[in-house]
This record gives C-alpha cells, sequence and structure tokens, in this order.
C-alpha cells in the first residue's frame, strides 16, 4: 500500500478499456507478444474481463496474465478464465495474517487464499506467488512460503525489495539478496539446480528446481540487476508508458491517441523512443554511493506518477 493521503488518478484521465485494446495492438504490431494486467490492483477497475475479452480478440498476443493482490480474485477467477485470461500471478508476502494487517493495512488474507484456490479450480494456471522479502518482517518465511507453493501446486518466485516508487522506509539492511536466499533454501532442501529460461531469456526472474522437482523464482534486481537485458515496457492507466520502473519520467501516448494519432503515428512514437532508450535505472542505484529512499514522502505528494500504485509496481 502506498502512504496515508496518497491522490488517485483523475477518472477521466485513465484510458477507456477500447483505448489500452488499440494501444496493444500498436505494440504488437512492434514485436510485443506478451501482455500483463497489473498495477496497483487490476480487479479494482469495474468489468475488467470486457477488457480481456478485447485484448483476446488481438491474435498477436499470445500470452495474458493477471497480477493481482488476491483480494477480489475469488469472486473475478471463473469470468477471467471464461473470457480468455491465460493465468495469474498472485502477490503474497506472508502467510501470518497479523503480518499482513501491519505490512499491508489489510485483513483480507483469508480471500487472498480462496482467491488462489478459486485461480486454480479456473484453470488459471500456472500460478505464481509474488513474495518481496524484507528483512525483519517476512523473511523467517522464507522456507514456509516454498511448502505453501508445494502444497498447492504454485511457483514462488522471492522479489527483492526495491527502492522505487513509495517505498520510503526502504533502506539497504533490510533487502534480502539472491544469494542469501538460496543459501537458506539449500540448508533446508538441498542442492538447488539453476534452469535456463528458453523460452523467455530476458525474463526477470531466475528459476530454480529443487531436488524433489519445485521450481522456484528469484527476482534479483536489486543484487544483480537485469537492465541490460530487459525488454519490458509499461503502460499506466491514464496512458504514460515506462520503459523502467525508476524512470523519471514517461511517453505520454492517451494525449496523441485521443487527439486523433493513426496508429502508425502512435507506433513511431513508440519505436522512436525505444530506439533511443538508455534506461538503466537498477545498474546506477546499485552504484549509487550512499544509497538512501529513492523520493521521499512529500517528492511522492508532489508527482503521485512516481508512487508504484500509479506507475505499477
Amino acid at each position: 500500500m502506498p502512504e496515508d493521503e496518497y491522490l488517485w488518478l483523475p477518472r477521466d484521465s485513465l484510458l477507456t478499456f477500447e483505448e489500452i485494446a488499440r494501444l496493444t495492438t500498436v505494440f504488437t504490431g512492434l514485436g510485443a507478444h506478451k501482455v500483463r494486467l497489473t498495477g496497483g490492483e487490476p480487479l479494482l477497475r469495474h468489468q475488467l474481463q470486457a477488457l480481456v475479452v478485447q485484448l483476446r480478440r488481438n491474435p498477436a498476443v499470445l500470452d495474458l496474465a493477471l497480477t493481482t493482490n488476491g483480494v477480489l480474485l475469488a469472486r473475478a477467477a471463473a469470468e477471467l478464465a471464461s473470457a480468455g485470461l491465460h493465468r495469474v500471478t498472485v502477490s503474497l508476502d506472508t502467510l501470518r495474517p497479523d503480518r499482513m494487517a501491519r505490512f499491508a493495512r489489510s485483513e483480507r488474507h483469508a480471500d487472498v487464499l480462496r482467491g488462489i484456490d478459486a485461480a486454480t479450480a479456473a484453470g488459471l494456471a500456472p500460478i505464481k506467488l509474488n513474495t518481496v522479502l524484507v528483512r525483519g518482517f517476512n523473511d523467517d518465511e522464507i522456507e514456509e512460503l516454498i511448502r505453501f507453493g508445494q502444497g498447492r501446486g504454485l511457483e514462488v518466485r522471492f522479489i527483492e525489495y526495491m527502492d522505487v516508487g513509495g517505498a520510503t522506509r526502504w533502506n539497504p539492511s533490510a533487502v534480502i539478496s539472491r544469494d542469501e536466499i538460496l543459501g537458506r533454501l539449500s540448508r533446508t532442501f538441498g542442492e538447488i539446480v539453476p534452469l535456463p529460461d528458453a523460452e523467455s531469456p530476458a525474463a526477470p526472474a531466475e528459476r530454480y528446481r529443487l531436488s524433489d522437482g519445485t521450481r522456484f523464482g528469484v527476482i534479483a534486481s536489486m543484487s544483480a540487476p537485469f537492465c541490460r537485458t530487459c525488454d519490458r515496457g509499461r503502460l499506466t492507466a491514464d496512458g504514460t508508458w515506462f520503459n523502467c520502473l525508476y524512470a523519471d519520467r514517461g511517453l505520454n501516448l492517451r494525449d496523441p491517441l485521443r487527439f486523433g494519432a493513426s496508429d502508425a503515428e502512435l507506433a513511431e512514437l513508440v519505436a522512436d523512443t525505444w530506439r533511443r532508450r538508455d534506461d538503466r535505472g537498477a545498474e546506477q542505484r546499485l552504484a549509487a554511493p550512499g544509497r538512501g529512499v529513492l523520493y521521499p514522502l512529500e517528492t511522492l505528494r508532489a508527482d503521485p506518477r512516481r508512487e508504484m500504485h500509479t506507475r505499477g509496481g
């Protein structure tokens, strides 16, 4: 959750489903074929399944996934599957309801678990769990989360705690690194084998296998940034395209879209920006001396588009 007193984006600034589908067509025309509906929390968007239907009409979208906090997933899973969604990733940082209440300010831990079960029943597989590890908060649950995934057939992905957006309490000592995660798991579960990802070599998660076949991933964006192989772009709900979570500014696609630009003109804007991109946000932050919080609270309130609930986390 962002800090208290955060700002919502104006409703009329949000892209319509038709506008999102059109911009998706522009991106797929340039070679993109994977689409993630993420957030903030995408299930807060009314009738999200209607967007899924529109995106599935695009034959170039080969993989359509949803990342959600899971709170509203139980009631939406079956409709999303029927609409054509391929799979889901659920953010779950702790298996303990009291910790979720303190950390995420939510008392709905049980709803998240019901959402995971509903997604499984709806066939939205493979289901992944995203867990941000924070020292002193949930780092004692690493092994427990792996066992939870084993019991439900889920692939856990541990994410190093990043200093992006509204992480105003971030500090380097709170980061649980990839090497520490692997060391902990090897002591408990034995040999860990790295898995090459031939289908998506630029994927942010490094994947591994335990001796019993259990697969899990680590996103080591802090200790081992993958900027040089990153092929991700992020279109916000109000039509700004970012090539990096650390970027100060992005490309406004909403205004040319609404002011009559053709698909070819939009494609040229995107292609030109992509050709000139030089984003190395995580690498630059790793090299920064005296690294601290990226954005203090007053800076976030001055520009809410730097918050992860507007940019996407």
